[in-house]
């Protein structure tokens, strides 16, 4: 949340696997009050509670900090001064590329599933595209104005004098089937499900595993019973390293589609197949070269535009209309402005 540069109000975060519309997360009332307004622009609770809401959702084992309404007031606010300064052709790129990524997160979940995620957050549809394309045109549009330009030759550099820093390291995939003990795959703390119900569970897991140890097709029993929601959007396949997750080690011991015993945990009953052992692989930088490029943007993105966003809050005449929201909002950009140079 201490980053200048625009919250990722939407795009990935948005659509994390462990929103759940049960929460009740940050959701204007009965009112939708104007938070804060400058030249050409306003910016209602609504907003906020989506951006809060997304944020929630994205890390619903972590309090949100304190002044996390204030950061992303003050975020929300940069993004419209920046989008005033747009041009047309950088807007007609954000929608195209918004228009693409949603197409990608609508074809990687089920229908269903989308919905869902949607419903955590409090977006529709129409709110999700809005933001992406906001969310592109603006970094696209910052970029121009700050007059920042990275080249293949500044990103060379870089790789050159960060060596190793790339690589990728040996990673597994493994099929599972997860049958969830907990009332909230999400929350460690959450109470676990009736008695009745797991022990109904417990025995259903051993006679799924009977049945794959037997012949039956994993795959197809995975995809109807497994409700980890996590491989449930990987065709029930997670990529981890070894020490990704709690039973890693058990995971690399096994031979090519071997099958595991049953385990258990706080989140339930569940086994695995290993599908593929990934060698650590060395990072070329032809593949890395625009994400690279990127990095640099940002970090000179977080280095000039603190001095710039200042004067174009104060050119545009921005007003905080809640005094305490504005104090606090003043001594957060106060505290970003004195942050180092943040690290790729």
């Amino acid at each position: 949340m201490k980053l200048l540069i625009f919250v990722a109000v939407a795009a990935v975060a948005m659509m994390s696997p462990h929103a759940n519309a049960a929460d009740p997360v940050m959701v204007a009332t009965n009112s939708n009050p104007v938070v804060a307004k400058g030249n050409g622009f306003e910016i209602r609770q609504s907003e906020v509670d989506k951006v809060l809401a997304t944020a929630k959702a994205n890390n619903p084992q972590e309090e949100l900090p304190a002044d996390a309404e204030v950061r992303v007031v003050a975020q929300l606010i940069e993004m419209q001064l920046v989008l005033q300064k747009a041009t047309e052709e950088e807007k007609a790129e954000g929608k195209k590329n918004a228009d693409e990524k949603f197409a990608q997160i609508s074809k990687t979940l089920s229908a269903t599933e989308f919905e869902r995620r949607l419903k955590a957050t409090h977006m529709t549809a129409d709110d999700l595209r809005h933001m992406l394309g906001q969310e592109d045109t603006a970094q696209a549009s910052l970029t121009r104005q700050l007059g920042i330009k990275v080249t293949d030759a500044d990103a060379k550099k870089w790789f050159d004098d960060h060596p190793g820093a790339y690589d990728q390291p040996e990673t597994a995939c493994a099929r599972e089937l997860l049958l969830l003990t907990t009332s909230d795959f999400a929350t460690s703390a959450a109470p676990p499900l009736p008695e009745a119900t797991i022990q109904a569970k417990h025995r259903q897991i051993f006679k799924l595993h009977e049945r794959v140890r037997a012949g039956e097709d994993f795959a197809a029993l995975a995809k109807q019973y497994n409700e980890d929601p996590v491989s449930k959007d990987n065709a029930d396949k997670l990529w981890f390293r070894r020490d990704q997750m709690e039973f890693g080690d058990l995971a690399y011991a096994l031979k090519t589609n071997q099958i595991s015993d049953v385990v258990t945990n706080v989140e339930g009953y569940r086994f695995f197949q290993l599908l593929e052992i990934r060698p650590a692989q060395k990072a070329g930088f032809a593949p890395m070269a625009d994400t690279l490029k990127k990095v640099l943007a940002g970090r000179q993105k977080r280095t000039l535009a603190p001095a710039y966003i200042k004067q174009l809050r104060k050119d545009a005449g921005v007003e905080i209309l809640d005094a305490g929201l504005k104090a606090k909002v003043d001594a957060a950009e106060a505290e970003i402005m004195n942050l180092p140079p943040a690290k790729p």
